[in-house]
Formats: C-alpha cells, structure tokens, sequence
C-alpha cells in the first residue's frame, strides 16, 4: 500500500475513533441532562401535587385523611393532570387503585411497592420509539400519617425529541467534518508524498541509467531541500561517469593504439626478414651459382640486417618513452626501389612456382621510402599467398593526371565478397587456412600509410585481383621504361 493511503487511512481512523468516542460522550450528556430536567420536574410536580392534595383534604375537615382520599380522589386527580399537564393514579397503602386516568397499567408501579411503603419515592423513565413518559411513584403521607400512594406520569416526548433532534445534528456535524477533515488530510498527505513519490521515480530511472530527469522544485521545506540534493547528486554522478566514459574510452583508444603499434611494428621488422630469409635461403640451398649473385645477396643480408638492428633499438627506445619511429619524406625515384623490393619477394614467390614481371616507369615523388617499401611487401605478400599456381605477378607502374600509379595484379580466387566490403578496415579477414597466422592489419596500415602521402589505394575483386596504389608526383620528374 503506497504510503499517502496509509497516512490518509491512519488520520481517517484516527478521526471516525475520536468522532465515535465525542459522539459517545456527547450523548451521554445530553442524556444525562434531559433525564436530570425530567427527574427535576416531575419531583417539582410531586411537590405540587402533594400540597395541592393535602390542601384539599385539610379544607374538607376530613376527620379520617385515608377515607377523604377516597372520596376525593376524583377530584384530586382532575385537578392534578389539568394543572400539571399529567396523568396518575392514586392507591390505598396496599396498592389498590382508588382512582385513575391512565391509560395503560404501567408494571414500574407494581414492582416498586414495597420500597414506596418504605417511604421512598421511586423515579423511573420509559423509553419507546418517538416518546419517552417519566414516572413517579411516592407515599401520600398527611400529618404523619401514611393514607396512600400517588402515582404520576408526564410525557416529555416533546424533549424527547429535541434531544434525538440535537444528537442527529451532532452526529451529521461529526460525520461531515469526518469527511472534510479526511479531503484535507488526503490533500495534504498527497502533497507531501508527491514530492516523495517524484524522487522514486527520478531514483528508479536513475538506477536504469537514465540521467535526462529533472524536478521542479518549489519551496524551502525539508522535501525541497532533498529533492534539491537529489538533482546535485544526480548530477555529480552523471558527472563521474561521462568522466569514467571519457577515461575508458581513452584506455580502449591507448589499447588499440598499443595494439596497432605492436602490429605496425611486426610489419615493419617483416620487411628486412622478408629480404634476409629469401637470400639466406638461395645461398644455403644453393639455387644460384652466380658469384655476383651472392655477393649481391650478402650486401643485402647485411643492409637489412642493420636495418633490422636500427628497428629494435628504436622499438627498444620506445618501450623506454626515449623515441619514435619517425621518418623524414625524401624526394627520390621511385622505380629503384620498387623494382629492389620486386626481385627480393620473386624469390619467395619462386618458392610457389610464381614469377614477378615488372613494367616500371621513372617518376619522382616525395615518399617515407621504408614506409612504402612495407606496403609493396605487404601487397606483393598477399599475391603470392592467393595466387593462383604457374601464374605471373605483374607489377606495372606509370604516371597518369600528376599522379605516380603502382598497380600489381595477380589471377586468384575472388575476395568474399563479406570480407571485400571491409577489406581496408582493421581485423578483417577471411577463414581460409593462408589467413590463420594474419592479423587482418596489413591493409589498414598500407591505407594508413598512403593517406599518409596524401595518396589512394583500392583494390579491384575478380578472377583477376589488382591492387592499385595513386601517389601524388613532385614538381620535377623523368620518364624511362625497364622491363623484367
């Protein structure tokens, strides 16, 4: 039960209880009262009738008073009811009826002889529906002696009703000051509940997360003040966790940032070992017998390996917040350098029964040189791995609109098309058994890297796969052809 029913209920007992109780005590009174007034005048009519009897009976000169009484009783009772408004009886001292006007033999008077011949006088009241009759009964004692017994009624219906009158008011006062008072006292707890059910709801919607809650407050009472504290504390809280949102979003940022580092760097220490394991290879398996050849191959083993020294110390560096990798843009031609890296990966795809035909042009372009030497690995790698057997990689290469285009193309299944979709975004690769030891980096940080030079790169689907990276030229710059 929601607590504004419990207060209204408890006030509204509370008030029917102390309405009862008033109402109660109220009629008592006034019961009290009225049978005091009764009980009053019939003993002043007593008194009157008593002497208006002796008097009678003195001025007869009745020698025997009990033998006037019955002479006179006729009399008596004549006078009597028309002076006092009443009817009676009178009795002999046995209590024999010597005369009367009543109308109906009340049993009151019967069962009170025995304490009349006593010498006491009996008051009784009668109650019906609409009337009430008071009755009298006492000795009719005459120069000390006991002649007889008088028995009187009056009706006091008339006051009767006045008091049944005043207690029916009295009784609808209570009941609609009853009503009124539990309509103000409704009003006023559902006043001072309001406030505490607004602050339930606020706290419960609070609790599911929702912070877009306000209340208006009015007023410097005490639910004021904490629906105030509430607002301040909702606030305070919505506060902190933007703040915990702001703070977990920069650890999930640093830890993707770790992440792409760690992967960024893998590549970068790929590109040396791609170089030295392929030379290293030739020379242990002896493929090439060219003196010149491996004189060749030794240079490079040696430059990559120092490069590979030169990228762990800086990694080493980094670790220590003391550096990092940071590379300066150079102007140079470009052709060199993608034919170097072309001849160094065709002795990985040799391995695969796959040849690399480059058609390069010269052009001069402001490039980080290790940086685009990590995506032509990279795009060159993933040829190798999905081409087709007894195919040739071709990598061709020429200026179009002031703008340095490398395209390497290569025949292979077609990319899902699930994977094609998001094939530059990070993480995302297909199931197939080439991809198990891949990141899903590879071509999110050649994007990187080439919207890094200002460049674009794309990636055409079909039985023909071609891989196409834009870089923009420098001012100046020569045109040759060189074939492979």
């Amino acid at each position: 039960m929601k607590i504004k029913y419990k207060f209204t209920l408890i006030i509204t007992v509370i008030m029917i209880f102390l309405g009862l109780s008033l109402n109660i005590s109220v009629r008592k009174i006034l019961k009290d009262n009225m049978e005091n007034s009764i009980i009053n005048s019939l003993k002043e009519v007593t008194k009157s009738a008593r002497e208006s009897i002796k008097y009678t009976l003195s001025i007869r000169d009745y020698i025997f008073k009990d033998i006037a009484l019955v002479q006179e009783a006729d009399y008596l009772i004549e006078y009597i009811s028309l002076n006092y408004e009443s009817k009676l009886r009178i009795c002999d001292v046995n209590g024999k009826v010597i005369s009367s006007n009543l109308s109906e033999d009340y049993i009151e008077f019967s069962e009170n002889l025995n304490e009349i011949n006593e010498g006491k006088t009996i008051v009784n009241i009668k109650y019906s529906k609409n009337s009430l009759t008071g009755l009298i009964s006492y000795p009719l004692i005459i120069n000390q002696s006991y002649i007889g017994i008088i028995n009187l009624t009056k009706d006091y219906s008339i006051l009767f009703m006045e008091y049944k009158k005043a207690i029916n008011t009295l009784t609808l006062i209570e009941i609609s000051l009853i009503i009124f008072i539990f309509f103000i006292s409704y009003r006023l707890t559902n006043k001072i509940v309001k406030p505490i059910e607004t602050l339930t709801y606020a706290s419960k919607k609070l609790s599911e997360g929702n912070y877009n809650i306000n209340i208006d407050i009015k007023g410097n009472d005490e639910i004021s003040i904490l629906s105030k504290e509430f607002i301040n504390m909702k606030t305070k809280i919505q506060e902190q966790i933007l703040e915990i949102e702001k703070e977990k979003e920069k650890v999930e940022k640093l830890a993707l940032s770790r992440k792409i580092f760690f992967d960024t760097v893998t590549h970068e220490l790929k590109t040396p070992l791609t170089s030295i394991m392929g030379y290293s290879e030739m020379i242990i398996q002896n493929i090439v017998d060219d003196e010149n050849f491996k004189v060749h191959a030794l240079d490079r083993i040696y430059s990559e390996s120092n490069r590979l020294n030169k990228l762990v110390l800086e990694i080493i560096n980094i670790s220590k917040g003391l550096s990092s990798i940071n590379e300066e843009f150079i102007s140079m031609d470009i052709a060199p350098l993608i034919e170097s890296i072309s001849s160094d990966m065709n002795i990985k795809a040799k391995k695969y029964n796959l040849n690399i035909y480059t058609i390069l042009e010269s052009g001069e372009i402001s490039i980080k040189a290790n940086k685009i030497k990590e995506v032509l690995i990279n795009l060159l790698d993933n040829a190798i791995k999905y081409s087709i057997e007894s195919t040739i990689i071709i990598v061709n290469s020429y200026i179009c609109d002031n703008f340095y285009i490398i395209d390497i193309i290569n025949e292979a299944n077609p990319i899902p098309d699930y994977v094609y979709q998001h094939i530059f975004e990070p993480f995302v690769k297909s199931n197939t058994s080439e991809d198990l030891s891949s990141t899903g980096l590879g071509l999110y940080l050649c994007k990187e890297i080439i919207k890094e030079h200002d460049g674009i790169i794309k990636l055409d689907n079909g039985d023909t796969i071609i891989s196409t990276i834009k870089l923009p030229l420098s001012n100046n710059h020569n045109k040759s052809i060189i074939n492979n």
